[in-house]
């Protein structure tokens, strides 16, 4: 029997053609082995680094919190203190107004702390139109002149704390202030 030798090329172009087809498959296999290997062998490193992100980024919207929330106690304090007829009533608009922004939720998830008023100062001042403020006593029944015509009187409220974020080891001291316009300045001595 004779073989022909196009036959026998084509079947030898077929036959190398199966091989070929054969060696592609196998190699596209191990090739996709290979990437589903990798990406299983990174998946823990990115789940770490993920994680590690995660937590600082937790702890630095409660650190940004815990400063706004103090900033507007700050700011509620004096402006409760400007609206207060004496200067007794003024205090205690800081303090409670104090407590009641620092001890909530917000002031809780900055970790504020402490949780009362006594980061919280009042301090009066008189200013002369044009002038330098001076800084007046306001303690009850104090011997303090008050002059309309001449001088404007505001209070400032000092805050000085600390923050503790979410998830972080480190206090950091932070302090805020606000100024005021007394509304009634005939109450300052009392």
């Amino acid at each position: 029997m004779m073989v022909n030798k196009n036959q026998h090329y084509s079947f030898l172009v077929n036959q190398q053609r199966f091989r070929l087809s054969i060696s592609i498959f196998s190699i596209s296999r191990n090739n996709a082995r290979a990437t589903k290997g990798s990406a299983l062998a990174e998946s823990p490193l990115a789940l770490f680094v993920m994680t590690i992100f995660l937590f600082f980024m937790i702890s630095m919207f409660s650190l940004l919190t815990g400063y706004a929330t103090l900033y507007f106690a700050t700011q509620s304090a004096a402006r409760e203190a400007g609206a207060s007829q004496t200067s007794t009533a003024a205090r205690a608009a800081v303090q409670r107004t104090c407590e009641a922004i620092i001890a909530g939720p917000l002031g809780q998830f900055g970790g504020i702390s402490p949780k009362t008023s006594a980061g919280m100062t009042i301090r009066a001042f008189r200013v002369i139109d044009g002038g330098n403020p001076e800084p007046i006593a306001i303690s009850a029944g104090g011997n303090v002149v008050v002059d309309q015509t001449r001088y404007s009187y505001t209070y400032v409220i000092d805050s000085r704390y600390s923050i503790t974020p979410v998830l972080f080891p480190i206090a950091f001291p932070v302090q805020a202030q606000s100024t005021c316009a007394v509304e009634h300045p005939e109450g300052i001595a009392l």
